[in-house]
């Protein structure tokens, strides 16, 4: 098993082609030709928050990536919502209403309860538990007998273990204020590592250690990645494959992540608030993640989808208060300048 060391999803990402590059064998796939790892790989953040790209040669979409992870910790499996920043995703679905292995709705609701309030519980009261395993893969479902269903949505993540320790060496001289850390562990079956791996799931899945760790009081601990099947699309390897490691560490900023959550108690209710109603400015919100970062990214996004305001829609990202976030966004909305606006 090959093993990629870095603090955060850029660094991960560059390190990740360099092994295909070195190593990977091209295959075809039911998907068209890949490129991939002839072993399992394990990525392993050191700093999980630092979870934004900015590549210029990626061009990841920051929005779809935000709003997909609050999308997925609300529990829910709607097309509908999705498409507002991926009209692609419609293409995923089997009836284009609801998709068949969203990971959010099989964390919450799937198996009958709310799998994330159930882990809260062992680890909160459990010292040591080895146990918590939060389910994506429903064998009753997803494990046909012949491979000829055609389902678009199979889960590709299939299984996350959490585990509270002490903190360990890498926080010391840093300023920590928690005795524990949540460490994770995600396993995946196949991983389209430009847009998977190191794209949406360091997002969504570090999002939701963050949550974990705020209802837990502990800090984000490590987060470690296993891809069964590491690879990526040849046709988009080739885009990507030679760019340059610009991977801009987080901290040559001098600056702190702006938390995902400041109050526990209201979180859960102001979440879903504002997946309801996106335009409500939430002034009163306890949580600063919803009025400061995710209300400007959607002034942003609608002024640019919408309206086609370009301009207003970058100024609008200047208001975004989460650095990392409001850079990400505004350098995506630039590279908009001289292309047709697909609405």
């Amino acid at each position: 098993m090959e093993i990629v060391y870095s603090r955060g999803v850029s660094e991960a990402l560059f390190l990740g082609l360099q092994i295909l590059k070195e190593s990977g064998v091209v295959k075809e796939s039911r998907a068209g030709k890949v490129i991939e790892y002839p072993e399992p790989v394990c990525t392993v953040y050191t700093e999980p928050q630092e979870r934004v790209l900015f590549y210029e040669e990626r061009d990841a979409n920051p929005f779809f990536h935000f709003f997909e992870a609050f999308w997925m910790i609300a529990g829910r499996q709607d097309v509908a919502y999705l498409t507002n920043f991926n009209k692609r995703m419609t293409e995923f679905s089997d009836d284009g209403v609801i998709f068949h292995g969203a990971y959010g709705y099989r964390w919450r609701s799937h198996f009958g309860y709310d799998q994330l309030d159930r882990i809260i519980q062992r680890l909160g009261n459990l010292e040591g538990d080895r146990r918590a395993v939060l389910s994506m893969w429903d064998a009753r479902i997803d494990l046909k007998k012949f491979d000829q269903d055609n389902c678009k949505d199979l889960p590709c993540n299939t299984h996350i273990y959490f585990k509270v320790k002490p903190c360990d060496d890498r926080f010391e001289n840093i300023d920590r204020h928690k005795p524990t850390q949540l460490d994770m562990t995600v396993c995946c079956r196949s991983n389209d590592i430009i847009w998977g791996t190191y794209g949406t799931n360091a997002v969504h899945f570090s999002m939701l250690q963050e949550y974990m760790a705020a209802r837990l009081n502990t800090e984000v601990g490590i987060y470690r990645h296993i891809s069964d099947s590491f690879h990526a699309y040849l046709s988009v390897f080739e885009k990507v494959k030679d760019m340059q490691p610009d991977y801009k560490p987080y901290e040559a900023w001098d600056y702190k992540i702006k938390p995902l959550v400041d109050s526990v108690p209201q979180f859960e209710s102001e979440l879903l608030e504002f997946l309801k109603d996106p335009h409500t400015k939430m002034g009163g919100a306890r949580n600063s993640i919803f009025p400061n970062v995710a209300y400007p990214m959607l002034i942003a996004w609608d002024s640019y989808r919408s309206i086609g305001d370009l301009d207003y829609a970058i100024k609008a990202a200047s208001n975004i208060e989460a650095i990392d976030w409001r850079i990400a966004c505004t350098e995506w909305l630039e590279r908009r300048k001289g292309k047709p606006n697909d609405k």
